[in-house]
C-alpha cells in the first residue's frame, strides 16, 4: 500500500529547492530587514486579513477597512522590496497552483468522458 505522505513530504522538501521558493524566502528577509518597510508591509497584510475575514463571515468590509486597505496599498508602491515580495509571492503561487493541477488531474480524469 503506498502511504501518499510520503511523496507528500517529499515534494515539500522539493519544494524549498525551487527557485519560486528561493526568490521567496530572500524577498521576504529583505522586507523584515527594513524595520519601515516591515511595518507598512505587516499594515498592509492586517488590513487585507480583516477585509477577507469580512468576506469569508458574508459581509461586506465596511468603509474604514477599505480605506485603511487603499491607503496603505497606495503607500506600499514606494517600496520596492515589498514589490519584489510581491513579484515573488505571485511565482510561488503559479507554482503551487501548477502543483495542484498535477495532484488533482487524477480526480479530474475521472470526470472526463
Amino acid at each position: 500500500m503506498v502511504n501518499i505522505f510520503d511523496n507528500v513530504n517529499a515534494a515539500a522538501r522539493d519544494l524549498v529547492e525551487t527557485p519560486q521558493y528561493k526568490n521567496l524566502a530572500e524577498a521576504l528577509k529583505a522586507v523584515r530587514e527594513d524595520e519601515k518597510t516591515n511595518e507598512v508591509f505587516t499594515r498592509f497584510q492586517s488590513a487585507q486579513i480583516a477585509i477577507n475575514d469580512a468576506m469569508q463571515a458574508g459581509e461586506e468590509p465596511d468603509e474604514a477597512q477599505i480605506a485603511a486597505w487603499q491607503t496603505v496599498a497606495q503607500e506600499i508602491e514606494e517600496y520596492d522590496a515589498i514589490e519584489k515580495l510581491m513579484e515573488s509571492e505571485q511565482a510561488m503561487n503559479q507554482l503551487l497552483m501548477e502543483i495542484n493541477n498535477t495532484l488533482t488531474k487524477p480526480i479530474a480524469d475521472l470526470y472526463q468522458d
